[in-house]
């Protein structure tokens, strides 16, 4: 039994461990695109496209609101 749990405990550490590597890929893409964003290389709209977003899901995970010259409202 005690085997078990140790196998138990192993499986969701690692679990844990890939899913906190994945959050940590996603929060570097955004920040880059914001970056891009804040300097005026990318729109908003362009950055969403790049992150596979819509306009409004990039804007709510990174906390941007639309700007002039964007196309958005």
């Amino acid at each position: 039994m005690c085997q078990d749990f140790s196998d138990m405990k192993a499986r969701a550490e690692a679990i844990g461990v890939e899913t906190g590597y994945e959050q940590g890929v996603e929060q570097g893409v955004l920040r880059t695109l914001v970056k891009l964003v804040d300097d005026g290389v990318l729109t908003v709209a362009e950055a969403a496209e790049r992150a596979k977003m819509t306009v409004a899901e990039f804007c709510s995970k990174t906390g941007l609101t639309a700007r002039g010259g964007d196309g958005l409202a």
